[in-house]
């Protein structure tokens, strides 16, 4: 699933635009959002690719990411001058430390008392000085896979995630995140720092509120690895977030509303806003069966293998079983004569007619071998990983479809978070463009269609293969103009290696304007009286180029006076028109005839 978004194909067109060059340039902005602006993107898709498998639902989390540190960055006279002339005449007169320091504390807000006496002894002594300055050094949508038995909490009827009346999001918060939050977030200060001082460490575990939230014990090769005890959280704090959808008693609107509290602070809560422009949950849950009605009603591939896992054990009991016994029959002996000893170089006395011989016990191993195959295969059937059964292909396909399906709902929804908190305008950078890439920021309510997709089929090299073979030479000769060759190579490219593609492949427009270019410099060597070879593409229009070349009159008078600089001019054109030729003559190969035309126009076909 990890190597099908990998190597998955993201598209994303406007609902409302037509614009091609738009839709690319978001389509290049989300693949970029997925490699590096979303926050831990590729081990969070990771975990709800396996709670997708194993718990049978997959559940993201997507917020938004805000964080402010201080840095020092260094300042002298010429700057105060410019920052604030008052400030500049303070510094240079004795005995008016305070009203610097006043002015000081309007200027640079985030200069504390003891900084501003450094600074200004600093700028008084040497004329320069380090300052801290706050920035936005963070800020990026953030994405979280959480498990549904243990950290979400919802009504058990729901059916629905956007539909349910409320949604409580449980997280473990460190205390330079809850500062971090009164800070950037608009926290209440009174109760964060009441929660820090007072509850960390305490989290609650009863059975009436959270008793599900924690696995308090997991057991691995005799190793404990946690447990229930408290003081292993002394440095977080449980916080839940709680969504819900309101109505608004005087105008009937209805809103998304954020609470945000702790179980331990009683009546309190950190923050209570409405969430402006958000009309949905920030959430994405996908089921992997859709087979019950409820949402936390699963099917998981534990419940799937469980008759396969039983059987397979009885099989493989019976099997080390029967080569126990295999290796070491049991010895059969006249009654009350057993043998004195038994090994190598025993001495076994016998009288006539007695039988001292091992039991011959049937070999049932290569049975128990085949039986066991048998129960592996039906076991990979279920769950799509039987690469001989046409059947374990479509169930793969529909397995990997759910969980590419959820990622572009995540994508959605950290496009749309960018919309609302994102900045106003970013540069990003992508495989194979030099410059980096200027987006600005859409409108709060706008849409994109997007669609994560990858065939499970790719993964077989010649079945990969002739598919491409196919869709060229299909959209290469079809006679009825519906494929853009362009767009095919293009999708075939990114069926091959979507990276790749990013860095070879360049829109038309571009491509078209790199052929006149090189076709220009061309014509200019030749003019030049240096003779150059003809492109390994474009030819049609690069005897458009050069035909408009020969008809101007500096041309014509050139082609008249200079017999070599004609000679280069007509091998160089000979060539693109030998280009086009063998283009055609693979046509006529296909129709056994030249296609028909009307004029300079294509008629066959139509």
């Amino acid at each position: 699933m990890m190597n099908a978004l990998t190597r998955s194909n993201i598209t994303a067109n406007p609902v409302e635009s037509n614009d091609i060059t738009e839709a690319r340039i978001k389509a290049l902005f989300l693949k970029w959002m997925r490699e590096s602006y979303i926050k831990d993107f590729a081990n969070q898709a990771e975990i709800a690719a396996n709670t997708l498998l194993e718990k049978g639902i997959a559940f993201t989390y997507v917020s938004w990411e805000v964080k402010k540190r201080k840095h020092k960055e260094p300042i002298d006279l010429e700057q105060i001058a410019e920052i604030s002339p008052e400030l500049y005449e303070v510094l240079g007169t004795e005995g008016r430390e305070d009203e610097a320091m006043a002015l000081f504390d309007r200027i640079f807000d985030s200069v504390d008392k003891k900084g501003a006496m450094k600074a200004l002894e600093d700028l008084r002594e040497v004329g320069k000085a380090e300052i801290p300055v706050v920035k936005k050094d963070i800020s990026r949508p953030v994405m979280q896979s959480k498990f549904v038995d243990s950290e979400i909490r919802f009504p058990a009827y729901v059916s629905d995630i956007q539909k349910s009346p409320r949604v409580h999001v449980r997280c473990l918060l460190t205390v330079p995140e809850i500062e971090n939050s009164i800070e950037n977030d608009g926290w209440d200060k009174e109760v964060g720092r009441d929660l820090i001082e007072h509850h960390r460490g305490l989290v609650n575990t009863s059975a009436s509120s959270y008793s599900a939230y924690e696995r308090t014990s997991t057991q691995s090769r005799g190793m404990t690895f946690g447990s229930g005890n408290s003081t292993e959280y002394d440095d977080v704090v449980e916080i839940v977030y709680t969504y819900k959808r309101m109505i608004d008693r005087k105008d009937g609107a209805e809103g998304i509303y954020l609470t945000t509290w702790s179980p331990q602070y009683g009546e309190g809560f950190l923050k209570h806003e409405l969430l402006s422009g958000v009309e949905q949950y920030p959430f994405v849950c996908t089921k992997l069966f859709n087979n019950n009605k409820r949402l936390q009603d699963v099917s998981t591939f534990s419940d799937i293998l469980r008759g396969p896992q039983k059987q397979a054990k009885i099989v493989r009991d019976g099997w080390s079983d029967n080569q126990a016994v295999t290796i070491s029959p049991p010895f059969l002996h006249p009654v009350g004569r057993a043998p004195e000893q038994m090994g190598a170089g025993a001495w076994i006395g016998v009288r006539q007619n007695d039988t001292y011989k091992f039991l011959d016990v049937p070999n049932t191993g290569k049975l128990g071998i085949e039986i066991e195959n048998y129960v592996q295969a039906e076991a990979r059937d279920l769950v799509g990983l039987n690469p001989e059964s046409p059947y374990s292909q479509v169930r793969q396909q529909s397995i990997v479809d759910k969980f590419l399906t959820h990622i572009a709902s995540v994508l959605k929804l950290s496009y749309k978070a960018y919309i609302l908190y994102g900045p106003d305008e970013l540069f990003f950078r992508v495989t194979g463009q030099a410059d980096p890439i200027q987006f600005l920021r859409g409108p709060i309510d706008d849409e994109l269609d997007v669609r994560v997709s990858f065939d499970t089929q790719n993964n077989d090299s010649e079945t990969m293969k002739a598919k491409t073979d196919a869709f060229l030479q299909l959209a290469r000769t079809s006679g009825s103009n519906r494929f853009n060759l362009g767009k095919v190579e293009e999708f075939v490219a990114n069926m091959i290696d979507p990276v790749m593609t990013d860095a070879v492949v360049q829109p038309a427009e571009e491509a078209q304007q790199e052929i006149v270019e090189d076709v220009t410099s061309d014509l200019s060597k030749i003019y030049a009286g240096i003779p150059v070879g003809a492109r390994s593409n474009g030819g049609e229009l690069a005897i458009q180029v050069i035909q408009e070349y020969i008809q101007q009159p500096s041309t014509q008078e050139k082609l008249q006076s200079d017999p070599a600089f004609a000679q280069n001019l007509q091998q160089y054109s000979a060539k693109y028109e030998q280009q086009m030729a063998q283009q055609q003559n693979a046509e006529i190969g296909r129709l056994g005839a030249a296609p028909a035309e009307l004029g300079n126009i294509v008629t066959e076909g139509i």
